[in-house]
């Protein structure tokens, strides 16, 4: 037990009131090694390393647990050596009489050596409750969930010390990271401009905000921040290059940021958002050769990344070179199913649209001969669950013993049927009368009927039905497919392709930049009001006509407004209330266009548009299915 002075001690250091603490404990000689240890503490959390490690050497320890403790810290402070520092804490931590700030000491070693995972399962082990005031304790837990994604638990953790400490450097740092992660932006801005504020220029802070502004589209502001550091170039951590490269590419400025984001790619860890940059810079720039050199100088990294594979994949496209289009996007696919991705993604427990829909999709390929035994038996296991509840709005646990299978019904790929395609992806229409009208219309919106060929509307269709790559879930009971993750048919590449042909004048240069579907819950909406960041928008309906009970419906509304361009992401994407507002200031108004098969919107993909109410009829070949094409960047995604 700690001694009034040192308990005392602890409750200034706690509260961050380190010069009274540090002042306190070296007018006070310890009366034992809880003492000793507690002044070892605090010299280490108020960033005294010297001291910590003098009275390291210089008190003659008693207790086995704070002798093998000090000999991690001396490791792993003075050496460097996390892992003899690592043997030294798990021999302490095995002995009697260890205390919270020497299970803080363990796992921040356990931080040092990469073992998050054994972190986590420690801190469930030994403090299901956080033990109140422990400053230190709750700061390492709140960076070991925030390593984790637990973001909930993050927050709570790095509040607590907050409410102790309200200048904390380390929790404000987990506190800015966790707001950026779950899209608060603003937030995370605020809390990493306060952390530099009391280290001042720290790189980690520096880090924080100029990641916070690139996100916020203020790349001035980033470039601004980076030029605070008084680092030498080799000692700047590689992702402040990277963020740096992210600033410079968005105020147009490619020769700067393609050297930030090489000096990046030249330290040992190779940032993989720097290749990502990389590519996507010069995919949007139409530099082919530079993206081939990346494939070949990067192949390891490139082939093993799902967002780069897509940047590679779509850069071939735009090429005219499908074939190998096609095979990039399908390693792209194989890499989505072997890091199971889907598995990360799918929300626990599940809701009650999705399990409706893969039933209803399994059942399908069974019906039509192309289900195989395992999936017949996923199937099944999936019905039991359906059958259980008729509310839409109800989310579906399975039992312990067969989680592990309704997670794998809901994530493996079933079915992805071959479908080679050659010829005419596109309907007989005068394309050149098509660009006048869409260039000399304001706003920019025009319906193009029998958009596919017969034989590419029955090709996409098949492929949309059955391939079982339907995977993103959405809060409005849609599922999506991605083009990186298997949603890459033959025929949608040949679609993609020939529409720039089509249409040089409005589509031309403007590289493909995404392409997605979306299929709809009958007893649901569709998706909410929003614009996109692309420039030009292409939106088709491949559900039969027969499907749709109210021809005047079902289709999208397209409004003659576009979303301000100094709006970020999650204004003109989420914000339903800010987009409202505008759309009533502006007296705004509205082009309903009714659903009909073989349809396609093309329209300005900055006006803001909405899915139409939905009328379709039961059945899950009668849900409404659209497909997006995206072209040529317009705004930020920040």
């Amino acid at each position: 037990m700690l001694t009034p002075a040192y308990s005392e001690v602890k409750r200034l250091r706690s509260i961050g009131d380190a010069n009274a603490a540090v002042t306190l404990l070296k007018a006070s000689p310890p009366a034992h090694d809880e003492d000793a240890f507690e002044a070892l503490v605090c010299l280490f959390t108020c960033g005294e390393m010297q001291n910590c490690l003098e009275v390291a050497r210089a008190y003659a320890w008693k207790a086995q647990w704070a002798s093998r403790m000090v000999q991690a810290l001396v490791a792993l402070l003075e050496r460097g050596d996390a892992v003899a520092a690592l043997a030294h804490a798990r021999t302490a931590m095995r002995e009697t009489g260890t205390g919270n700030d020497a299970a803080a000491m363990f796992l921040i070693i356990l931080q040092a050596n990469g073992l998050n995972d054994e972190a986590v399962a420690f801190i469930q082990r030994q403090f299901r409750t956080p033990p109140a005031g422990e400053t230190l304790l709750l700061t390492v837990m709140a960076e070991i969930a925030a390593a984790a994604h637990d973001w909930q638990r993050a927050y709570q953790l790095a509040s607590a010390v907050m409410s102790l400490d309200a200048h904390d450097y380390r929790a404000l740092m987990t506190l800015s990271i966790t707001h950026f992660e779950i899209g608060n932006v603003h937030e995370a801005l605020g809390c990493a401009l306060r952390a530099n504020l009391i280290r001042i220029e720290t790189q980690p802070a520096i880090l924080q905000i100029m990641r916070c502004h690139n996100k916020l589209g203020d790349y001035f502001a980033a470039i601004g921040t980076f030029s605070l550091l008084t680092e030498l170039a080799d000692a700047i951590l590689p992702d402040i290059h990277v963020e740096l490269g992210i600033a410079w590419a968005g105020v147009g400025k490619k020769d700067e940021a393609v050297t930030a984001l090489r000096a990046a790619l030249s330290s040992a860890q190779r940032p993989m958002l720097a290749l990502r940059t990389l590519l996507k810079m010069h995919h949007l720039d139409g530099d082919a050769a530079e993206l081939e050199v990346l494939a070949r100088d990067y192949a390891v990294e490139i082939y093993g990344d799902i967002d780069c594979l897509v940047y590679l994949g779509l850069a071939r496209l735009n090429s005219g070179n499908l074939q190998a289009a096609a095979e990039t996007l399908d390693v792209s696919y194989e890499v989505f199913r072997k890091t199971n991705v889907a598995l990360n993604i799918l929300p626990l427990p599940v809701p009650e649209p999705r399990l409706r829909h893969d039933v209803e999709q399994l059942d399908l390929l069974a019906r039509r001969g192309k289900l195989d035994a395992k999936g017949r038996a996923m199937l099944e296991v999936l019905r039991r669950y359906c059958s259980q509840t008729k509310d839409l709005h109800s989310m579906v646990a399975p039992v312990a013993n067969e989680a592990g299978l309704m997670e794998q019904a809901l994530t493996d790929t079933w079915y992805r049927p071959d479908l080679p395609f050659a010829g005419r992806a596109l309907g007989e229409n005068d394309y050149a009368a098509i660009e006048r009208q869409y260039l000399d219309s304001r706003p920019s919106v025009v319906v193009i009927d029998n958009f596919l060929s017969p034989e590419a509307l029955v090709s996409l269709r098949q492929f949309s039905e059955e391939a079982t790559v339907w995977k993103v879930n959405y809060e409005r009971g849609y599922v999506g497919a991605l083009l990186a993750q298997g949603y890459s048919s033959p025929v949608l590449l040949a679609i993609a392709d020939q529409l720039k042909r089509a249409m040089p004048q409005v589509i031309g240069d403007h590289p493909l930049l995404q392409a997605w579907g979306f299929k709809y819950d009958q007893r649901m909406q569709g998706i909410n009001m929003h614009a996109d960041f692309a420039k030009i928008n292409v939106n088709f309906w491949i559900t039969a006509d027969s499907a749709c009970e109210d021809n005047t419906t079902g289709g999208m509304v397209v409004y003659d407004v576009p979303a301000p361009s100094s709006w970020t992401f999650a204004d003109y994407n989420m914000n339903q209330a800010k987009m409202q507002a505008f759309l009533k200031r502006y007296d705004a108004q509205s082009m309903r266009v009714p659903y009909r098969a073989n349809r396609c919107v093309l329209f300005d993909s900055s006006l803001i548009h909405v899915t139409d109410e939905l009328h379709f009829k039961p059945g899950y070949e009668n849900r409404r299915v659209n497909v997006t094409l995206l072209y040529g960047r317009a705004r930020s995604l920040g």
